[in-house]
């Protein structure tokens, strides 16, 4: 039974979706007048897995993100950069999907664009005033009446008179209300967005447009809406008070919202300087990098992005693959031996049948990625610890582990999008990022090792060791064996 803590209800809750065998999702999307940023990025790592893991469990997913195309930020880009909002928001949502290509994210089943949906938002305007739920300023613009719902408040839990606080209205302002919310914005002079409408030629609101869309490909009543948290109020607040004023039903059953990134604990900002590009995050560190520092957390938690987080990440993701490349390599091997685990591996053979159980019980627990990923660090830790020890023998019962091991994390990397990468690939990938932020190149590596070598036939250990710590310094380690020596990057964390 999977559980989700639901936003509207404050508990945690049995999942139980309307239709049996369908879960109906919506999320919302972006707003497309930039590029997606890593703060961005956490909601659409983190539905997707939401969307994997119910289709692991059996279940049909319909899943519905929007693109925001209409908006006051995309006419004043569009001016910035002197071109129509309508080029301007085709550019960026063309880099958007770029962005989800590079995450390897899932698209969803429907990406509907506001522009496309405004006879849809105009007949929920429409309903909501024969409602008596909106009003018709004398200049066109529709409002909708707040306090004309009296549930409004429930989702963020806060009370009309409370949001009243503050509030201002201007001499000339509209409005009958200060908290009334736009649903319709008549056309100002210079502007080329706008449609014509019973109120005249305008644009529609932020708010109106999700319900709109939401309604239309999932229906009056549906299972899950997403989000950011910085959109319970008043965005997420405004949809329940539009789609349920207008249809008579409830909206959606469960809403479900993640937390915010923060960089160094400090919220992500221009005026700061702090933003990180998806796409420059993961040309630097890698998009596995990303996933996992993003799932590492629980989604309901604070997040903070830092160097030494990211390193960590890193090391952890080194260590992963290292561990897969090796039991990879140990598949090729052919055995016919049979002999009794030992220790280490007993404990292996322990943790693993318990390991799909255990996993999943964290993601039915309101996907509790933070625990999943450490029972895989715990599974990886157990198998070098058996692969490791002097005595290991690639026997049958080995090979029924390391066999197991490669499909346990296949299977939960499948549903967590991470560790699918070929090892071998990746650990190269991975290798050339942390060359190049080291500043060193293979090939200054190899000649230091020959020089190294030299030194120690000509028995200058001294000279040997200061090579050895040269290079251990800007993190390669070296390792001898067999009169051989290799190395390898060596991560902190």
């Amino acid at each position: 039974m999977i559980q989700v803590t639901n936003t509207l209800t404050g508990k945690k809750e049995h999942f139980t979706p309307m239709e049996p065998g369908t879960v109906k999702m919506y999320v919302c999307g972006p707003t497309v007048y930039n590029f997606v940023h890593i703060g961005n990025a956490r909601p659409l790592v983190f539905f997707d897995v939401v969307a994997r893991y119910f289709k692991f469990s059996g279940l049909k997913v319909i899943r519905v993100m929007n693109y925001t195309d209409v908006d006051d930020k995309i006419l004043h880009r569009a001016n910035e950069e002197k071109t129509t909002p309508q080029e301007l928001s085709e550019k960026y949502i063309q880099e958007f999907e770029r962005d989800m290509i590079l995450l390897n994210v899932e698209k969803p089943d429907m990406q509907p664009k506001v522009s496309a949906h405004i006879p849809e938002i105009i007949h929920l305007i429409e309903r909501l005033i024969e409602n008596k739920l909106a009003y018709v300023a004398e200049d066109g613009e529709v409002f909708f009446s707040v306090r004309s719902f009296p549930e409004y408040g429930k989702l963020s839990k806060k009370r009309v008179d409370d949001l009243l606080v503050g509030a201002r209205v201007a001499p000339d302002e509209k409005k009958k209300d200060p908290l009334d919310f736009s649903l319709w914005k008549p056309k100002k002079p210079g502007e080329d967005l706008a449609w014509s409408s019973p109120w005249g030629a305008g644009r529609p609101g932020w708010h109106i447009e999700c319900s709109a869309m939401a309604i239309k490909y999932l229906g009056e009543s549906f299972d899950i809406h997403g989000g950011g948290m910085d959109l319970i109020h008043p965005h997420h607040e405004n949809e329940i008070a539009q789609s349920e004023g207008s249809t008579g039903r409830p909206f959606a059953k469960y809403w479900l919202h993640n937390n915010m990134l923060t960089i160094q604990s400090e919220k992500m900002s221009k005026s700061v300087g702090n933003i990180w590009l998806t796409r420059d995050f993961i040309e630097r560190f890698t998009a596995e990098t990303l996933k996992l520092f993003l799932l590492s957390g629980h989604y309901r938690s604070t997040l903070d992005f830092s160097q030494s987080q990211i390193k960590e990440t890193q090391a952890a993701l080194h260590r992963i693959y290292k561990t897969l490349e090796k039991c990879k390599r140990l598949t090729d091997l052919t055995t016919a031996l049979s002999q009794p685990l030992s220790t280490e591996g007993n404990q292996v053979l322990k943790f693993s049948n318990s390991f799909e159980a255990s996993w999943t019980e964290a993601m039915d627990d309101d996907f509790n990625t933070a625990k999943v990923i450490g029972l895989v660090f715990e599974y990886v830790r157990l198998m070098n610890g058996f692969l490791d020890k002097k005595t290991f023998q690639y026997s049958l019962e080995a090979s029924d582990l390391v066999h197991r091991f490669l499909n346990q994390l296949g299977v939960l990397g499948s549903v967590l999008n991470i560790l699918n990468e070929s090892p071998s690939h990746y650990l190269t990938v991975l290798r050339n990022h942390f060359l190049n932020e080291k500043n060193i190149t293979e090939a200054e590596i190899e000649e230091l090792i020959s020089k190294r070598i030299e030194a120690r036939q000509n028995k200058n250990y001294a000279l040997s060791d200061n090579i050895r710590n040269e290079l251990l310094s800007k993190g390669i380690e070296l390792m001898d064996r067999d009169s051989k020596t290799t190395w390898d990057v060596k991560f902190t964390g």
